[in-house]
C-alpha cells in the first residue's frame, strides 16, 4: 500500500485485518505492505492510518507479526518459523533474499533510481518500470530458479513448508514444500490459511 493505491485495495486490507481481528486469528503480514521503495514508507503509511492502526494493535497483543520485504526492509525479521500442529515447521519469509534477479545489477535497477534520485512521481514511475522491464526480461525461468531457491531454504531451516511472497503469484500444490500466498491487487486480496485441518489459499 502507498499513496497511490487504489482505494478498494486498502479497503480490502482493512477487512481482512479487522476479520482477523475479531476471529482472534493470529497474522502474518509477509513482507512489501507499505510501500517504501517507490516513496518514503511514512507517507505510505499516513495514506492509511485505519490499516496502520489495525496493524499496531493487533501487534500489540501479539496477534500480528511482519516480515520484512524489498519494499519494506524495516518491517520485521527476514522470517518467521511457526510450530504446526498438523504440518510441523512452517517457514514464513518473503523470499526476495533469494531472489537472484533482486540480488542482480538489472533487478536492483528500479530500487537504486528510487533510493538515489528521490521519490518524486517521474521517479517513482522510472523506478516502477525499471522493476517491471526486468521481471518480464527474466521471465519464467527466474521464478524457477526462486523457488527452488525457497524450497532450500525451508529444507535448510528443517522446516516442511515454506510460505512465500515476493513474486505474488498464488501457488500451493499438496506435498511441495514451497508455497506463495497471492498479493493484493484492485479488487482481490489473496492469502494463504494454516488451520488444524492442512493449508489453503483463500481470498476477499
Amino acid at each position: 500500500l502507498g499513496s497511490f493505491s487504489p482505494p478498494m485495495a486498502a479497503e480490502l486490507a482493512r477487512l481482512f485485518l479487522e476479520r482477523a481481528s475479531t476471529a482472534g486469528d493470529r497474522v502474518v503480514l509477509n513482507g512489501d505492505i507499505f510501500e517504501g521503495l517507490f516513496q518514503p514508507v511514512e507517507e505510505a503509511e499516513a495514506a492509511h492510518p485505519r490499516v496502520q492502526g489495525i496493524i499496531t494493535e493487533m501487534t500489540a497483543r501479539g496477534q500480528l507479526v511482519r516480515t520484512a520485504g524489498n519494499h519494506d526492509p524495516d518491517a520485521g525479521s527476514l522470517m518467521v518459523v511457526l510450530d504446526h500442529p498438523g504440518l510441523g515447521r512452517v517457514l514464513i519469509a518473503h523470499g526476495h533474499a533469494v531472489d537472484p534477479l533482486h540480488r542482480s545489477s538489472i533487478g536492483r535497477l528500479g530500487d537504486v533510481i528510487s533510493r538515489r534520485m528521490g521519490h518524486t512521481v517521474v521517479v517513482r514511475n522510472a523506478a516502477r518500470f525499471a522493476e517491471r522491464a526486468a521481471n518480464r526480461v527474466a521471465g519464467t525461468a527466474m521464478e524457477r530458479t526462486f523457488q527452488a531457491r525457497c524450497r532450500s531454504m525451508v529444507q535448510r531451516e528443517a522446516c516442511t513448508l515454506g510460505v512465500f511472497g515476493h513474486i505474488h503469484r498464488r501457488y500451493c500444490v499438496p506435498g511441495d514444500m514451497y508455497a506463495n500466498a497471492g498479493h493484493l491487487e484492485n479488487e482481490r486480496l489473496e492469502y494463504f490459511v494454516l488451520t488444524d485441518g492442512g493449508a489453503r489459499l483463500d481470498y476477499l
